[in-house]
């Protein structure tokens, strides 16, 4: 799957994630103040490339359906939290 760069950035805002630039953007998803992830995007010129969104899908720990619902909007960050809880990424408290 491609992305626009937008896209991309949205989806790292979307997630409240903790974003550092340099020349890629690394994200790192906290919960509970506690980081739980971390993702990058590498920013080249154009769109992400397909091979590139699907690292950063894998980062995200979201199968590829997940993904696309992320990027058009459905899964916001309550749902992803859920999607992980589910995948045990993070534990109930």
């Amino acid at each position: 799957m491609q992305l626009k760069k937008r896209e991309a950035e949205k989806v790292l805002t979307k997630l409240q994630m903790r974003v550092k630039s340099t020349h890629h953007k690394t994200g790192t998803f906290l919960y509970e103040g506690k980081p739980i992830l971390r993702a990058r995007v590498s920013f080249g010129k154009g769109d992400v490339p397909g091979n590139v969104a699907d690292k950063l899908r894998g980062q995200l720990k979201l199968n590829e359906q997940q993904f696309r619902e992320l990027v058009r909007c459905p899964i916001g960050y309550e749902e992803y939290v859920e999607i992980l809880k589910a995948k045990g990424y993070i534990g109930d408290a």
